[in-house]
């Protein structure tokens, strides 16, 4: 089973964004492909056929299954950055 833990800046990041979202209410979550430790994140409808499903404090999670090593023990953070970009990481 996939485990990460959720920050509490990451919660509340991710609650604000999802009541912009509309009806998109999952998250998917995938390595950004040129930063190493970045997470682009983007809200769907629907879960694709390769993709697993977590539930955390009622926020629901979808992963490719080729990435969700890449979260499993792992901190999922929103640090805002110091150029004004909002970032979340894996640590």
């Amino acid at each position: 089973m996939l485990v990460f833990i959720l920050t509490e800046n990451a919660k509340t990041e991710l609650q604000n964004r999802l009541n912009l979202a509309g009806s998109k209410q999952l998250i998917r979550l995938q390595m950004r492909k040129s930063c190493f430790m970045k997470v682009k994140l983007t809200f769907e409808e629907s879960i694709h056929q390769n993709d697993a499903e977590i539930t955390k404090e009622e926020l629901h999670f979808i992963i490719d299954n080729g990435e969700c090593h890449y979260f499993n023990n792992k901190t999922l953070d929103f640090i805002p950055d110091t150029t004004g970009f909002k970032q979340f990481e894996i640590i």
